[in-house]
């Protein structure tokens, strides 16, 4: 089959890219013709290495012309400075949204020659909603809960769905919801998880005394939780280091917030470093303090690197990800007391991390690549099958 995934861009670093990637090469592997198309094109060269027989390309590149980026022409500047067409309720959470982009999203869809198209976040479903042609089998990915929206943006979102060929949501609980939105239309909606690939570097030794998390330096992730948790027992564990990867608007305040504990040797803001294999496969603990995860690809990825998760109990992907006891310890949102005590019983008991571990190893064995892209393809041979 030819399939085509549309994403905001493929050039940087987050849980969509890494599964579309991941998904594109199995998929690839399999003798598929898979192509991404960027809408944006935004530094030289990818953050993930990407399989040559996957073919990218973008619609638009956003670097400026020193730089080998686009030389727009003066209406096209003038297009990119204009709203999109489609923000009208601000659904669309693309910076680049302009009628510039309006225009070429619409042209790929009036040229595409594809047997299915994968959109990969809400602004691109909206998208696809609008421009595709008659016939066009287009997939729309969601990667959010349907309470994150207004209503008037939700009643939106659920008449542009129902338009589309399949809606693929990523955990049960979201499966749930927009099935019983769409009512009649139920049968749009299927569950496909992320996936992760297993670690290149093999399972942890869980032997150095390192808390890891990772994730874009954001209030919503709740980085700012591990600091604090860590700081409130760091004098109890004098071997033990926390390092935190990643890069977003929140450093400043981590890095001011690590000084007043006194801890910035122990606790280190190591920016962003993509893979990540290596800097798990360094670590004994792997910590998740966000406040919402619509998946929790830092989960599994943590698992799969034979890592024992401390994570905060909230939907939708950590409740049904972690199982307590058994593959991680849960701890209440925003409940610095909890995560300190989690913390506190893995550093204590190596017997407990290897159990955890071990638990996190099985449940991680069906995200792989291999597993969930069987997933797709049959989605996609059912659909292709249903049209002829």
């Amino acid at each position: 089959m030819r399939i085509t995934f549309l994403v905001r861009t493929v050039w940087g670093i987050g849980g969509t890219i890494r599964t579309t990637i991941n998904t594109a090469e199995a998929l690839a592997e399999r003798g598929h013709d898979v192509r991404i198309v960027s809408c944006v094109r935004n530094k030289a060269a990818p953050d993930f290495p990407i399989d040559p027989r996957v073919t990218v390309t973008s619609l638009w590149d956003v670097r400026s012309p020193a730089d080998g980026g686009e030389s727009l022409s003066f209406a096209d500047a003038y297009r990119a400075r204009r709203p999109s067409y489609l923000d009208a309720d601000g659904v669309n959470n693309m910076k680049e949204s302009s009628r510039l982009l309006d225009r070429r999203v619409k042209r790929f869809f009036e040229q595409v020659e594809t047997d299915v198209l994968v959109t990969t976040q809400v602004t691109l479903n909206l998208y696809a909603a609008e421009y595709a042609r008659p016939g066009t089998i287009v997939v729309g990915q969601e990667h959010l809960f349907l309470d994150n929206y207004r209503p008037q943006v939700r009643r939106r979102i659920l008449d542009a769905y129902g338009r589309l060929a399949a809606i693929v949501t990523i955990t049960e609980a979201d499966a749930r919801a927009y099935r019983e939105a769409l009512g009649a239309q139920a049968d749009l909606v299927t569950v496909i998880p992320n996936s992760v690939p297993a670690n290149t570097c093999g399972p942890s030794p869980l032997t150095e005394p390192v808390i890891m998390a990772a994730g874009r330096l954001t209030s919503m992730k709740g980085f700012n939780l591990l600091v604090e948790a860590f700081g409130e027992i760091a004098h109890r564990y004098p071997d033990w280091s926390v390092r935190i990867y990643g890069r977003g608007p929140e450093r400043k305040r981590l890095q001011r917030l690590v000084g007043e504990y006194g801890l910035r040797g122990r606790i280190k803001l190591m920016g962003p470093v993509s893979p990540l294999d290596q800097a798990w496969h360094e670590a004994s603990i792997a910590a998740v303090t966000s406040h919402y995860e619509s998946f929790g690809l830092i989960l599994v990825e943590a698992m799969a690197a034979g890592m024992p998760v401390v994570s905060t109990a909230v939907k939708q992907g950590p409740i049904e990800l972690v199982d307590h006891e058994v593959n991680g310890l849960l701890v209440a949102s925003k409940n610095v007391e909890q995560l300190s005590a989690a913390l506190e019983r893995l550093m204590d008991d190596p017997a407990l991390r290897r159990k955890l571990a071990d638990g996190g190893r099985a449940t991680a064995r069906a995200y792989e690549p291999d597993q969930v892209v069987l997933r797709h393809e049959r989605l996609f041979e059912r659909l292709v099958g249903n049209r002829r």
